[in-house]
């Protein structure tokens, strides 16, 4: 397990990851399961919600970091 720490203006949130596959590791903020995030052939698929059966895609991303920053933002609500 990995500790990424990411200190944005408004909120700091600590999040780590568990890598579960070479191309699948899992999101965390403490105890809570924040998404997924699965290598593709074009990047990184960062996928929210608790259980990977469930999880819904919120983008590819070229970078892991760039997968991360999606998972970490609260949900948009339209």
């Amino acid at each position: 397990m990995t500790l990424a720490r990411f200190e944005p203006l408004r909120r700091p949130v600590e999040i780590s990851t568990r890598a579960l596959t070479d191309s699948l590791t899992q999101v965390q903020n403490g105890p809570t399961v924040l998404g997924f995030i699965r290598t593709q052939w074009n990047g990184y698929a960062a996928l929210r919600g608790t259980h990977l059966s469930a999880a819904r895609e919120v983008g590819c991303y070229a970078t892991h970091g760039l997968a991360l920053e999606a998972l970490r933002q609260r949900p948009r609500s339209i």
